[in-house]
């Protein structure tokens, strides 16, 4: 469920995307970054770890919920380090529908 292609996603662009995983960044590089496919597409899976997130801001499911987000943003950025577009399980669904 991913794709590389490191000659099309230049340092910059590899570099953008692992930001987009940094929670708030994810709106900021989803909204200037629309000419870039590749950070687009890791933006958008990182508003959703966002949102999610922000669900771990309540008591009850707090920390496991911001655990998961945690490690969910770790592996998005890892594989936009490399130049993949990896489809995060269930995450990437959501992500798919974000268009803003």
């Amino acid at each position: 469920m991913s794709t590389t292609n490191p000659t099309t996603n230049t340092k910059d662009s590899r570099t953008m995307a692992v930001l987009s995983y940094v929670f708030i960044l994810s709106i900021v590089l989803y909204v200037t970054k629309k000419d870039d496919k590749f950070v687009q597409f890791h933006a958008k899976q990182g508003l959703v770890i966002f949102a999610l997130s922000v669900i771990g801001l309540f008591p009850v499911l707090g920390i496991p919920v911001f655990i998961l987000s945690m490690v969910l943003a770790v592996i998005g950025a890892s594989k936009a380090y490399v130049g993949e577009e990896y489809k995060i399980p269930f995450i990437s669904k959501y992500a798919e529908k974000i268009d803003f």
